[in-house]
């Protein structure tokens, strides 16, 4: 019998499961049946689980059962094992009536386990002569839906169902699960955790959440992932929401990439064009993370092929989860799909019940409506939210109405539960619902309040009731809690825009059509148009005669400013929309417009060196008459004016957005506004900006960013006053030279001044400080707010002027650390030491990233400099550091070691061994000549990378004995002559350049995880290498895990067995074969895969993709994209040869499944072509590299 989480309990509040209880489950069985046998079976079995049972083997029967049941009360969940003879004892009874009182009190959870006695004897023996409350306990517990072994008969199995139901009752009941009434849910996140299969660290994991919307994909994808990153603090984690919203409004998954590096590599100031730096991407590979991609829709959104193939762009141990309604993209990505299913009748009951009673089951009188109301959800957990939210706390009269109007013919289905929720909303929660749903989803919870407070009444209290109801969703994030709209939701949402009958009616615009019918001009420009222009600065008029073209919007008799009154918000991505010229008056007339969004996608990349937004809107010369007085939200990317109109007058303006605009300042004249009401000011990327509006009176302001503004020269001083100040960006501002002298505000978190030209920089009081940038600043000394950077905060420091090492006085914990062109010389922590020397020792300041870039006086680093970082050490461009410090004890918190450009750098200590953590090596440029043998001791050692160490001549043989090793990078070590054997696991190898190497180890083509080498530019490995090497390795690729394999080498011509090429006179990139029929007999064997190789020479630095299409006539039947990256960095145009071999042949890469059979069966016999090309990053075709040559070889 199977375990149902709704029928376990009946009270109106389940225990929590939080971990703190002092046992997980208790265990009640009659001990004489079943101690030394079934329960001393289970209760293994549970602990190898690491489940906290508690057993009675250590009482006395002596002893009062009072401790019994006293710790009974301290557990969460009862087992309760019902035998032959179990009511027979006076203990089991006793315990079986506290956990029946819990189980109506408290919500005790119950799963009871008739082992060889049917369930019906138990109930019928609660019919016996005994206390009442005896027999009401035996019937109460007897009744809980649970195991029997009739109907599991072998011990071992029941045991192991009894195990799973007590694992999804723990998790049902953890705090995270409760807290946001998720039902049905444990047994849902137990099978999503054994396909994950944490435990398993040697391969990359990607599982596929599908079903129709509002089931619970998401949902169930948060918590899986609020469970593994708790579990597993090491791991790097993402949550990645609504990814096909995010790439339909960015045109691409660049936004995607930029997250996925931003965050896994807490780099948070990656410039749009470094996506493609090849470290980044190494560094990504050497990463074990969980991320979660939410909401997928199509294969191009996953960037497989291109940017990432996700089951090789990290680490081994990595998952994925991706939630999607479209199968086919989990498919393709290779997922092991889960479907998400609809709830049941009996959950299906207690969802509705939570949100329509506040409890769990409905009262007895309310049981059959509740059914009824369920009915029309079919189990969709959206639209039981939503019901049972639009039903709480009404009257049976009303139920009765708004379940009636379910039942009409047409009003049935998901839909229409939804419209009539949103139609019982007053008037101004319908406002807001609309407001957000169409204009404002994945704001900040505080921050739309504040803006909503502005145009409504008691703004919090409307907030919460649409939460409450289920029409908004409260995510919560690291720092914030954001408002989120269901897809669903936001479907519903336009549609009923939509349904307003005239569009300058409609309350709110989103569509880019709807949008340029309504405010584009119709008027066709003439050359007296242009003459005034040109000659803008004489006092003239040229007469003109008006050309109207009719339309629907301009018909005879139609008033425009009558249509517009009505329109309260307007959002438009000016990335999907095409031109547009606005009339002078374009907005007047428009009394009701309380928000006004033109924004351009492009500028959202932090830091990216923007000038102007090419804009899609014009103007008339002399700009706008004026904007609605009514705006609380003014948002015009590239703003294609010097000024705001002078009639705007902004008393009500909360948000004030322009970016990227060439105006100079936002109102002329001496007569500024009062911007009483401003919340957020944010004027970025306005090269051409002299100057702020004055915000003397925005005492309410928070933000106020002004990146890149090259043009402004002074940051007013009544900045210093606005004491709610959360964040200030002035990073770029080159120009600037007078700053406030300080910043009052206590409750300041970021502080962005980037590469200021400035000498001194503001007092801050504040201790809410989580960054504070001034890297490349001239700053003479450094400011005292340093050191009120919280303990989770980022620090940044440039300059030559800084000459020693920030004198930290507090203790941190997980801080990052960045100097850059300092004048340091050493790091010196004396400061520190004096302040927290204990009688146990010194308590070290602890970071978690530190890296020191072009510290170029830099000579020594600190022994301690082990014992302060709990993950990253970066190093780059410190010519005179000789060494590194001993390790005098073994560390376990150092993850990744990186020196880059120390050519001074000649010896790594053998103590590095003590980095018993360690999982990336990267000593790039550096003058090191060996490693130590004690490497061998690394045993999380993911990575090495030794690119261009020129005085590199020899690699320890222990490096073999490295298991979780993967990839080797030696390129450009010029003198090393030979290699040791190398790890069993390895994947790639790259020895490109290494120009004395004489041979291969002698295991290279018994690894069978290898899959990539590298070795062009090695001429004496080139004569050494014979052919059949290559083939052999390529061929062999049938026997790896892997379904493609690589090599890259020097060379003019393809291998002799490539038995189709490219024609010289013809296109080179096109090679035509006839597929053999599909008949697997010893005459005519089937294709076990398909070898590519170009010849191909380049004259400088590329990341490359290699691509293949094959096509019958017009029509591409399979296509294969390389899932390595070439690196082709070529000294000369030399050319190179590039093989690949994929196993699959229908390009699914499915690993010689069905799929492949199907699709040999299909197209055997036809003539094909293949087509070859090159891709960049972004998919683009490589027009730089040139293709020589281009073979095709068929592999039996």
């Amino acid at each position: 019998m199977a375990f149902s989480s709704a029928s376990s309990s009946s009270s109106p509040q389940s225990s929590l499961y939080t971990g703190e209880w002092e046992y997980d489950v208790f265990l009640c069985f009659r001990g004489d049946d079943t101690r030394d046998g079934f329960t001393s079976h289970l209760l293994s079995a549970l602990s190898d689980k690491k489940i906290r049972a508690f057993i009675d083997e250590k009482l006395e029967k002596t002893e009062s059962i009072d401790e019994l049941i006293s710790i009974l009360q301290r557990c969460p969940l009862s087992v309760v094992v019902f035998s032959e003879r179990f009511a027979d004892s006076i203990w089991c009874l006793e315990e079986v009536v506290t956990i029946a009182e819990r189980m109506e009190k408290v919500g005790h959870r119950v799963l009871p386990v008739f082992y060889k006695v049917d369930p019906s004897d138990v109930k019928d023996k609660s019919h016996r002569t005994g206390p009442k409350r005896w027999m009401d306990a035996l019937k109460a517990v007897a009744k809980c839906a649970g195991h029997t072994s009739q109907a599991i008969k072998i011990e071992s199995e029941l045991i192991k169902a009894v195990v799973e139901t007590v694992q999804k009752q723990l998790i049902d009941m953890s705090p995270s699960i409760n807290r946001n009434n998720l039902v049905a849910m444990g047994s849902r996140i137990f099978e999503v955790e054994r396909l994950l299969a944490m435990d398993k660290l040697d391969d990359t994991c990607i599982i596929g959440l599908w079903e129709m919307g509002g089931v619970g994909k998401t949902t169930l994808a948060e918590a899986c992932y609020d469970r593994v990153t708790s579990s597993n603090k090491g791991i790097k984690h993402l949550f990645v929401r609504n990814v096909n919203e995010i790439c339909e409004k960015h045109h691409g998954v660049e936004k995607i990439v930029h997250k996925l590096y931003s965050k896994l590599l807490d780099e948070n100031n990656i410039d749009r064009e470094d996506l493609n730096i090849g470290y980044r991407r190494e560094r990504l590979s050497r990463s074990r993370v969980f991320v979660v991609l939410d909401n997928v829709e199509t294969l191009e959104q996953l960037a497989l092929g291109y940017v990432f193939n996700l089951s090789k762009v990290f680490a081994a141990g990595s998952r994925i989860i991706i939630t999607t309604r479209n199968k086919k993209v989990l498919q393709n990505a290779m997922a092991k799909i889960y479907n998400v299913e609809c709830l049941n009748d009996e959950e299906s009951t207690r969802l509705f019940s939570l949100h329509a009673f506040k409890q769990d089951r409905p009262q007895d009188n309310w049981m059959g409506k509740s059914r009824l109301a369920t009915s029309y959800c079919k189990g969709n957990p959206l639209a039981l939210k939503i019901l049972g939210g639009a039903l709480y706390g009404e009257d049976i009269h009303y139920w009765r109405s708004f379940l009636t109007g379910l039942r009409q013919p047409g009003n049935l289905g998901i839909e229409n539960i939804l419209r009539r929720s949103y139609d019982k909303l007053g008037k101004e929660e319908k406002k807001i619902f609309m407001d957000v749903a169409c204009l404002l989803y994945g704001m900040s919870r505080s921050r739309l309040i504040d803006y909503m407070a502005t145009m409504y009444s008691s703004s919090y209290v409307r907030v919460k009731d649409l939460i409450d109801k289920s029409l908004l969703t409260c995510v919560s994030s690291k720092n914030e809690d954001k408002i989120e709209v269901h897809d669903l939701l936001k479907e519903m949402a336009w549609n009923i825009v939509k349904e307003e009958p005239k569009l300058g009616k409609r309350s709110r615009l989103v569509d880019p059509d709807d949008v340029h019918k309504l405010l584009s001009t119709s008027e066709v420009k003439n050359w007296s148009t242009s003459i005034v222009n040109l000659f803008k600065g004489i006092v003239m008029v040229i007469p003109r005669r008006k050309r109207r073209k009719v339309t629907d919007m301009h018909e005879k008799g139609y008033d425009p400013l009558e249509e517009h009154r009505t329109t309260e918000g307007i959002c438009l991505d000016l990335s999907g929309t095409k031109e547009m010229c606005l009339k002078a008056n374009a907005f007047e007339g428009m009394n009701s417009l309380t928000f006004l969004k033109f924004e351009s996608p492009e500028i959202k990349y932090p830091h990216y060196p923007l000038k102007n937004v090419k804009t899609k809107i014009h103007l008339p010369y002399y700009g706008l008459n004026s904007l609605p007085e009514g705006l609380r939200w003014l948002q015009w990317d590239g703003y294609p004016s010097k000024s705001l109109p002078a009639k705007f007058y902004p008393q009500h303006l909360v948000h004030l957005i322009i970016r990227g605009s060439p105006i100079r300042r936002c109102w002329e004249g001496y007569d500024q506004p009062q911007l009483v009401n401003l919340i957020v000011l944010d004027l970025r990327y306005c090269a051409n900006l002299i100057a702020i509006p004055d915000i003397s009176s925005s005492l309410n302001l928070e933000e106020l960013l002004l990146c890149r503004c090259v043009s402004l020269v002074e940051v007013p001083f009544h900045v210093q006053y606005l004491t709610k100040l959360v964040t200030l960006d002035i990073n770029y501002c080159k120009n600037l030279k007078r700053l406030p002298p300080k910043l009052d505000s206590k409750l300041l978190k970021h502080v962005r001044m980037k590469n200021l030209e400035v000498t001194c920089c503001p007092e801050i009081d504040s201790r809410e400080l989580e960054e504070f940038d001034l890297s490349g600043t001239s700053l003479g000394e450094l400011p005292s707010a340093i050191y009120n950077v919280k303990q989770n905060g980022v620090l940044r420091l440039h300059g030559k002027n800084i000459t020693k090492f920030p004198g930290i006085t507090t203790i941190l914990k997980r801080f990052k650390l960045s100097l850059s062109g300092t004048s340091i010389r050493e790091i010196d922590l004396a400061d520190y030491h004096q302040q927290h020397q204990t009688s146990d020792g010194l308590l070290l300041p602890k970071f978690h990233n530190l890296s020191l870039t072009g510290n170029r006086q830099l000579e020594v680093l600190p022994n301690s400099i082990w014992n302060m970082i709990s993950e990253e050490l970066f190093i780059c461009s410190s010519p005179l550091i000789e060494s590194l410090p001993e390790i005098s004890e073994p560390m376990s918190t150092l993850t990744s070691l990186h020196v880059f450009c120390c050519r001074s750098l000649t010896s790594i200590p053998t103590s590095i061994s003590n980095l018993r953590s360690l999982i990336s090596l990267c000593l790039v440029e550096t003058g090191i000549k060996s490693l130590p043998s004690s490497i061998q001791e690394l045993r999380q050692l993911f990575s090495i990378d030794l690119r261009d160490c020129k005085s590199l001549e020899s690699i320890p043989n222990s490096i073999h004995k490295l298991s979780k090793l993967v990839t080797l990078s030696m390129s450009g070590c010029e003198i090393i002559i030979s290699l040791p054997e190398l790890p069993p696991n390895l994947k790639t190898l790259n020895v490109s350049g290494c120009k004395s190497l004489q041979a291969l180890p002698s295991n290279t083509c018994k690894l069978l995880y290898l899959n990539t080498i590298h070795f062009d530019g090695c001429p004496q490995l080139d004569q050494a290498i014979p052919g059949e090497f290559v083939a052999n390795f390529l061929v062999h690729a049938s026997l790896s895990p892997s379904y493609e394999r690589q090599v890259r080498c020097s060379g003019s011509e393809l291998p002799k067995w490539f038995s189709y090429r490219s024609m010289e006179d013809e296109d080179c990139s096109t090679v035509k074969v006839e597929l053999p029929l599909a008949n697997d007999s010893p005459d005519h064997p089937m294709i076990k895969g398909i070898a590519f190789g170009c010849v191909y020479s380049c004259d400088s630095y590329y990341w490359m993709n290699m691509g293949c299409r094959c096509e019958v006539g017009n029509t591409t039947v399979a296509s294969w994209v390389s899932t390595e990256i070439l690196m082709g960095h070529e000294e000369n145009s030399s050319e190179k040869v590039w093989l690949v071999f994929h196993k699959n042949l229908s390009g699914t890469e499915s690993m010689g499944s069905e799929e492949d059979e199907a699709w040999y069966v299909k197209y055997g016999g036809f003539a094909v072509s293949f087509n070859f090309y090159l891709v960049d990053f972004y998919g683009e075709i490589m027009k730089e590299v040139k293709i020589k040559r281009f073979g095709v070889s068929l592999m039996y």
